[in-house]
């Protein structure tokens, strides 16, 4: 789902990725082009991330320590999944991005799900933890950017690119 959104620090938030191919495709030119035309930097903001914050948000008490299954439908019998974990005030990734079947999908005790797989997946998704209904958002892209930004992520117009899990984009019969 790629969003994009202008911040009060003059840098234009996009999804990096992962996503469709046409999708991040689409949002990378449509972002480049606002930055180059306005002379602001991008600040790449990962799917899966802006999923994982958009469910923190929705908690009682965001502001505790919060672990999570980032896990979004990637079409071809697949999902895209990346766990976070977040520790009062900052996001941590737990190992790289996947891209799985539905049924290699692996949760622990005392992690959340977050994303759209149960309602695309229902039973081929084992659940052992409570699932979160929520989704990739711009307010979510918002809400991480003073954090991204100060951490140096923004990037010139011109070098910001979209991330591509899935190596192929067709699927062979």
């Amino acid at each position: 789902m790629p969003v994009c959104a202008w911040t009060n620090s003059m840098r234009l938030p996009l999804v990096a990725g992962p996503g469709s191919f046409t999708g991040l495709r689409t949002a990378c030119s449509v972002a480049q082009g606002l930055g180059l035309g306005a002379n602001v930097a991008l600040l790449p903001v990962d799917t899966l991330l802006a999923l994982a914050e958009e469910a923190r948000h929705s908690r009682a008490d965001p502001s505790t320590r919060f672990r999570v299954v980032a896990a979004l439908d990637a079409r071809m019998d697949e999902i895209y999944v990346a766990r976070y974990e977040f520790n009062e005030t900052a996001w941590t990734q737990q190992g790289d991005f996947e891209l799985i079947a539905p049924e290699q999908l692996v949760l622990e005790t005392g992690w959340f799900l977050a994303g759209n797989v149960g309602a695309a997946y229902g039973q081929r998704v084992a659940s052992i933890c409570e699932s979160i209904d929520a989704l990739p958002s711009a307010a979510a892209m918002l809400r991480l950017a003073p954090t991204l930004l100060a951490q140096g992520l923004a990037v010139p117009a011109d070098r910001a690119l979209p991330r591509y899990i899935r190596d192929k984009v067709a699927k062979n019969h």
